[in-house]
């Protein structure tokens, strides 16, 4: 035996016990993993060299996988030895004392709970087995004596958290079902499988498992069997059933040396440095840990807890292709497994990083008789995967065992501790539902005997509280069982089976295809049909394709109109004013002549800054016909960016300028009109718009005509405009909705009905217009028609279609539209100035439930949209992502910046793609005859950090304008000091008080998002602040909110008002260490968690010597006045409450000398 440490040989012999190999075959520089060395092996050989007194960590082991490495690692006596320490014979006496719950334990009790979020359902696992003839009599035996070999089986636990083991077993007895007579029992099957599934048994009256017997035709049966893991976690169970089988045989079952209270009481001592490092570990990474994957899930109240499983299974030859390729590439089936799990979570997520749960059974050898105790042994670690990089999957999959590795050696420090830490540093609870738990290197689910006796195991169901998705592994029939347990109706439709469909195809790719599937990235994972539709029709052009040049020119149709009917009318403004096509041919063509003389050509850019009327469409014509691209320049714009934009855009000519450079419109019309317009190709410019850059400075949009009339022509025939189309419009000329305004009537051969410069911001006036002109269509932004139907004023019957786009449209506009105008269409429009207008459309015929807004819809004519993750991979339905948007309609990019255009348009399979910046996602089911439309989300440079949660602003002000006291909303972050959530809302009743709508927004605001995304502050307002092109001003905003802030403080701390609600802040104070805690302050954002409400529950119990309330009450109502009231409720008795309260505050108050005399007087 080698001197320096534990045996080598004796070492090797235990190590290929454990992963089914002959000692020989394991030599002593062999990569253990890659001979099958599985991580939860791993764990309790860590255990095991601990109790022989050795510091050996797991991450040490992990990164030394050999038997030579780790006898020097293990290090020892000569006179160590590898063997469990012999068994005690004096028998543990039965505790029925109570004891506190374990950490998971007390979780699982945390989370039955239906206050808590995704809570209200059991922590148990349920297992069918087919088998022949058990007998009802010879299996309630069996039940009974195992029930008393096990004290966790006879436990019950209090409604203040603790467990007490009782003489006998609380279970309500075998239940059989008699369905011999029955021709098919299949439904009768079904009702119970469903109902077992979902049951929560009475803990608290000591039922922690249930049997149930169906006796079925030919001698068939069925055993119903259910555990609460309360009382034991999945190894437990195996030993159920295994103890269970020996009992029916008639086998005795001998008495266990140790108790499960008892390992309870070891363990700490067992663990208390090694706990003490993990614990530093997970403290200097809490800062840096992210969040839980944000999946497609239900917004609203899902109702009842629903759990339907998904499974699959590899056969051992499956089974076995998957260890060869796992091990050649260094990793354990196991972690092979994770990694396709974490590459499919990461595909429907949001965020590329986030913390899985995976659970760790961790029995420590503290006695021989731990192996064969039932108990909850399990414990957790949070796993950070990271996606963010395109690696290999062999290269991912290394990475997480990397990861997984170096956080088990941690896990003396729990996943549930982990949590808890960061629900007191975020201010509230943290979850982490997405669980992934491997059993591989524990065996056969269950062994022979126990199938043999109770039959093969046909349906196995876990459930948990405050999980969403729990993927399980485990071994069976020689191959691997993958069970995917679900809350199904927390999930967005088709989501389940979407992601369970592309996990299954991934890991037996891993199988099949070997290498080549290992080599690569893992690509996208969405569903073929969903791609399908997503395909680009045959009219979207691509770049390894010519395009020849048209000559659809925005003036084109106008000119041509012009001298066919040059009497009808093109333009109508204020009372009775108005210009034919044939007056305005003539105007525009002298504007053209003019601007020749002073030197403009094909090509050249002109600028038009004029205020809004007639004579704005006249210079812009006029540009056009004189080959020239129009440069539009808001008349509000400063004169410094103006300068700049000139600079930019290199025109010297400026239609309503006044420096040198100008020329006014009244004198250019003096001049001989140019004979005939230009009309070039299409390909060529039409007009460059100036948007905000990222750098400070505008960036100007090229737009080709090609490009506008694209969009143009699409609305104008899918809406059938004709010579009766009359727009209100409304756009300013440096928006481009303008663009559509404008040509759109040309192209229609209608009517524009024109804003003029003092009526741009009064809608009553607009009101008054759509009426007296008959408007037939309004095309704007949102905000607009807001304010329009917002003064209440009659629009009159003439409206036909309103077209909505620049930003997020609103469903309750829709609703309002509808009541204001019957029969109106409405359609929404997603766009970008870089898109020509517009891109997509949704009209919308019906409301869809699960909408937030609008959805920007299908793509419109010769147009194509995609919406990918970060790394380019195209999304699944519902999952947010950024759209990207190719077609006829694209601009040709920035002016004089091919770095920023080179950035913003990407080539990808073949086609030229903007990259909008819009945050999206694919909504199927909805109105859309085929495919999924695309619903607007937020923008990508939108999303903020705040405590170190990620933040998309579109959604919290999608919860809040689905609130019926809320027209419309804002959501900002003011970035003075730290980064703090604001919002302005508009109450749709504007006669309410603003403190009561207030206070009902921000309640309901609560039910529907998270504590960190809920505002701060909101205020209320009549109106959002625009800016000039009619989008939501957010810099206005701040300040609105920062000025009520400064005046009034919504949320100002409420003293205590009662001396119970005295008495229990005073509780609050000394459990937290938080001083001055108003009534209204939630325990979690104090610093609070789980754990704490329980001790605080505690000592209100044995402060006021009762036992009404609750941990339960505590979460229902987590403030001092909510508990106040729930305890009023519960007890029924206030004077007796405030009272006991009182002295409880006098007692309190007293120095230790006033109460040793007060306690003497007394005696």
């Amino acid at each position: 035996m080698d001197q320096r440490g534990i045996g080598r040989d004796e070492l090797r012999a235990v190590v290929a016990e454990l992963i089914g190999a002959e000692p020989g075959a394991v030599s002593m520089d062999a990569d253990l993993f890659e001979l099958g060395l599985e991580s939860i092996v791993l764990m309790r050989l860590v255990g095991r060299f601990r109790k022989q007194g050795s510091t050996v960590t797991f991450a040490e082991l992990a990164a030394q996988p050999n038997i030579s490495a780790w006898s020097e690692l293990i290090g020892g006596s000569a006179e160590s030895s590898f063997r469990n320490p012999e068994r005690q014979s004096t028998l543990v006496e039965p505790d029925t004392s109570e004891f506190d719950l374990a950490l998971l334990q007390h979780a699982y009790w945390i989370g039955r709970s239906a206050e808590q979020r995704f809570g209200g359902v059991a922590p148990h696992l349920y297992t069918e087995f087919d088998g022949e003839a058990v007998d009802p009599d010879r299996l309630r035996a069996a039940l009974d004596a195992v029930a008393q070999r096990h004290e966790m089986l006879r436990a019950r636990i209090s409604d203040n958290g603790q467990q007490r083991i009782e003489p006998t077993s609380g279970w309500r007895g075998l239940t059989v079902r008699d369905l011999r007579s029955e021709s098919d029992p299949t439904d009768r099957l079904e009702e119970t499988r469903l109902r077992l599934t979902h049951q929560m048994l009475d803990i608290e009256a000591g039922e922690m498992f249930s049997a149930d017997l169906s006796l079925l035709p030919n001698g068939r049966t069925r055993l119903h069997l259910d555990i609460d893991m309360i009382a034991g976690d999945a190894v437990s169970f195996r030993i159920l059933v295994a103890d269970l089988a020996r009992a029916y045989d008639g086998d005795p079952l001998r008495a266990i040396e140790y108790s499960y209270s008892r390992y309870l009481a070891d363990r700490p001592l067992d663990r208390r440095s090694a706990r003490a490092q993990a614990e530093r570990y997970w403290s200097e990474r809490l800062d840096s840990l992210p969040g839980a994957p944000t999946l497609p899930l239900l917004e609203h109240d899902s109702g009842a807890p629903v759990a339907l499983r998904r499974a699959f299974h590899l056969d051992s030859a499956a089974y076995g292709d998957l260890q060869t390729h796992a091990r050649a590439h260094g990793v354990t089936p196991a972690v092979a497994v994770a990694t396709a799990f974490a590459e499919v979570i990461g595909a429907w997520s949001r965020e590329q990083r986030f913390l899985l749960n995976v659970p760790m059974f961790d029995r420590a050898p503290t006695h021989p008789d731990v192996e064969n105790l039932i108990g909850d042994f399990s414990s957790s670690v949070m796993l950070e995967v990271d996606l963010s990089e395109p690696l290999s999957f062999v290269e991912r999959s290394r990475r997480i065992r990397s990861r997984l590795h170096e956080d088990a050696s941690h896990a003396d420090y729990s996943g549930v501790e982990v949590l808890r830490d960061l629900g007191r540093r975020r201010g509230e609870p943290v979850l982490a539902p997405v669980v992934f738990t491997s059993a591989l290197g524990l065996g056969e689910l269950f062994d022979a005997r126990a199938r043999q006796v109770f039959g093969d195991p046909v349906w196995i169901m876990s459930q948990g509280p405050q999980v969403v998705l729990d993927a399980q592994i485990t071994e069976l029939d020689g191959g691997v069982l993958v069970n995917w347990d679900i809350r199904e109706n927390e999930f967005l439709p088709g989501v389940p089976d979407a992601m369970f469909d592309a996990f299954e195809t991934l890991v037996r790719a891993l199988v099949v295809d070997g290498d080549s599937v290992w080599a690569e990235p893992v690509g996208q994972l969405v569903p073929p049909r969903q791609l399908m539709s997503r395909t680009p029709s045959a009219d979207v052009p691509r770049t390894d394709a010519s395009q020849s040049a048209g000559n659809e020119t925005l003036h084109r149709a106008f000119f041509d109109r012009a001298s066919q009917h040059p009497d009808a009318l093109a333009l109508e403004w204020g009372e009775n004013e108005s210009m034919t096509y044939g007056d305005l041919r003539d105007r525009a063509l002298k504007v053209a002549a003019a601007l020749t003389d002073r030197g403009v050509g094909v090509g050249d850019t002109v600028g038009v800054t004029l205020p809004k009327g007639p004579d704005q469409v006249v210079a812009v014509l006029g540009v056009l016909a004189a080959g020239g691209v129009y440069v539009p320049i808001g008349v509000d714009q400063p004169s410094s960016r103006a300068a700049l934009i000139a600079r930019k855009a290199g025109f010297t000519v400026t239609i309503g300028g006044s420096g040198d450079d100008g020329l006014a419109v009244s004198h250019a019309i003096l001049s001989e009109p140019r004979p005939a317009p230009h009309l070039g190709p299409d390909t060529a410019p039409a007009y460059m718009i100036f948007t905000s850059g990222s750098t400070g400075e505008p960036k100007g949009v090229v737009v080709s005509h090609r490009a506008a009339m694209n969009t143009i022509m699409d609305l104008v025939e899918r809406f059938d405009l004709n010579e009766g189309y009359r727009p209100l419009c409304l756009s300013e000329l440096d928006f481009d909705l303008c663009t559509f305004d404008l040509f759109s009537v040309f192209a229609a051969g209608g009517t524009a009905v024109l804003i003029q410069e003092h009526e741009r911001k009064d809608p009553q006036r607009w009101a008054a217009l759509i009426r007296a002109h008959r408007v037939t269509v309004i095309s704007c932004v949102p905000p607009l028609l807001d304010m329009i139907l917002s003064t209440g004023d009659d629009v009159g019957g003439s409206l036909e279609v309103v077209m909505l786009g620049g930003d997020k449209v609103g469903i309750d506009l829709y609703r309002r539209l509808t009541a204001a105008v019957p029969g109106c269409r409405f359609a929404g429009l997603g766009g970008a100035t870089e898109t020509a207008i517009h891109n997509s459309i949704c009209e919308v015929v019906d409301v869809d439930p699960n909408w937030r807004t609008v959805p920007f819809g299908m793509p419109l004519a010769s147009m194509a949209l995609r919406v990918v993750d970060a790394r380019g991979n195209q999304v699944p339905d519902w999952v947010p992502g950024e759209l990207w948007v190719a077609g006829v309609g694209l601009a040709d990019g920035y002016l004089g910046d091919p770095e920023r255009t080179n950035e913003r348009f990407v080539e990808a399979d073949g086609y030229r793609w903007y990259r909008t910046g819009d945050l999206v996602r694919y909504c199927p089911g909805s109105m859309a005859e085929t495919g999924s439309m695309v619903e607007f989300v937020g923008r990508v440079d939108n999303q903020i950090k705040i405590n170190g949660f990620r933040i998309e602003l579109g959604e919290i002000e999608a919860a809040l304008t689905v609130d019926h006291d809320v027209a419309t909303a804002a959501a900002v972050v003011d970035r003075t000091a730290a980064p703090i959530l604001l919002a302005a809302v508009v109450p749709t009743d504007r006669d309410a008080d603003p403190r009561e709508t207030v206070a009902a927004v921000r309640a309901r605001a609560a039910e529907r998002l998270p504590a960190h995304m809920v505002p701060e502050q909101i205020v209320t307002v009549s109106a959002l602040p625009l800016t000039v092109n009619g989008k939501i001003d957010s810099a206005a905003v701040v300040r609105l909110c920062r000025a009520a802030g400064e005046s009034e403080r919504v949320d100002a701390r409420i003293a205590p008002r009662t001396h119970l609600e005295s008495a229990l802040a005073l509780i609050w104070q000394k459990e937290l260490g938080v001083d001055g805690i108003g009534v209204t302050d939630t325990l979690f954002a104090l610093g609070g968690d789980s754990v704490l409400a329980t001790t605080i529950v505690a000592r209100i119990r044995e402060s006021f010597d009762i036992t009404s309330v609750t941990v339960r009450m505590m979460f229902a109502a987590p403030t001092v006045a909510g508990l106040a009231d729930r305890m009023l409720g519960a007890e029924g008795d206030a004077e007796f409450l405030e009272a006991t309260a009182e002295i409880f505050l006098s007692v309190e108050a007293m120095s230790e000398d006033e109460l040793s005399a007060a306690l003497e007087h007394h005696s």
